[in-house]
């Protein structure tokens, strides 16, 4: 996504998602608009749209890159950026400025930076606790971006020396979202790949970046499975060719259909298939003739998508078996 000059988008192996649009009034998000401003006291330049990413898979890494315009920065006053991921982020910041007015990101770090959290779309984890489903619900969103969302904030700063009190402990960990109306479309969410650093360092800087007003731009890029925007009549791309990996997974292949299993590993015949969506936006799987695979093979596992408009007994997570 691009509004006045900032940019933010979400790339898999390297490659960025495709986006798509809604006016405002038609999405239900968990978070407020993007918005940009001429200064850090202008009032806001709101977007009249949502933004949202097409996710082909689960299970898959991804990155953030965001940027800013030239002309929003200079060495004496910097931008800094802090990047938030399903109202989450790990207490550190991009410093951008005339000599780097981008960056791309992939994890977050542990306090003590003895662990990587690689950033990885996986199916929602929703939380049974009735108060937090309730406090969502009444207009109480997260401060800082929102489940579902890429955001980030972008701040006027000034280089200072070093004189910051340690971030407080943190744990890094997915997100629970409450089952609410207003969160029953993101079917996906962030979890984490971890990876342990031995030995390690932390670097010591003499200058910090003490950010002032209020920000300069808050863009949000919100992420949805690409069959549900599919379904809401957005002309999102299929994968040319799918594998399908265990219980849930989604992946892309050229060959064959495999279906894993360490104990008994089965191979099905050659044959290219794709997703389609029925007008309920059920998901089911089609061979090349366009008629469903009859034959008797280990049972597998498809997550539903169901639309945001689907009735309180059906916002659950459903899976299909095949035969």
């Amino acid at each position: 996504m691009k509004l006045n000059g900032y940019s933010l988008e979400i790339t898999v192996n390297g490659e960025q998602l495709p986006e798509v649009t809604e006016p405002l009034a038609k999405s239900k998000i968990s978070t407020g608009p993007p918005y940009t401003r001429k200064g850090i006291n202008a009032p806001e330049d709101q977007s009249p749209v949502t933004h949202y990413s097409a996710v082909q898979e689960f299970g898959t890494r991804y990155a953030v890159k965001f940027s800013a315009p030239a002309q929003s920065c200079n060495r004496e006053n910097p931008i800094k950026v802090f990047l938030y991921v399903d109202g989450k982020y790990d207490y550190s910041y991009t410093d951008i400025n005339p000599d780097k007015l981008g960056e791309t990101r992939t994890c977050f770090w542990s306090k003590s930076r003895d662990k990587i959290f690689y950033f990885k779309f996986d199916p929602t984890i929703w939380s049974e606790d009735d108060s937090k489903n309730n406090q969502l619900s009444s207009g109480k969103a997260l401060h800082f971006g929102g489940p579902g969302a890429i955001s980030v904030y972008f701040y006027r700063a000034q280089r200072i020396a070093w004189n910051v009190a340690p971030p407080p402990d943190y744990n890094i960990e997915p997100t629970v979202v409450p089952e609410t109306n207003e969160t029953r479309a993101i079917k996906l969410s962030t979890q984490y790949e971890v990876q342990i650093v031995p030995n390690p360092t932390i670097t010591r800087f003499d200058t910090y970046l003490q950010e002032h007003g209020m920000p300069l731009a808050v863009l949000h890029l919100h992420y949805r499975a690409a069959a549900w925007l599919r379904a809401r009549g957005h002309d999102i791309p299929y994968p040319r060719q799918l594998q399908i990996i265990g219980n849930s997974s989604l992946t892309q292949t050229h060959q064959c259909i495999e279906i894993c299993d360490e104990q008994n590993p089965t191979k099905i015949k050659q044959e290219n298939i794709i997703i389609k969506e029925e007008p309920n936006d059920q998901v089911n799987i089609y061979n090349n003739n366009n008629t469903r695979n009859s034959k008797k093979r280990s049972k597998i596992e498809v997550i539903v998508l169901s639309s945001d408009e689907d009735d309180e007994n059906s916002h659950t997570k459903k899976k299909r078996s095949f035969n």
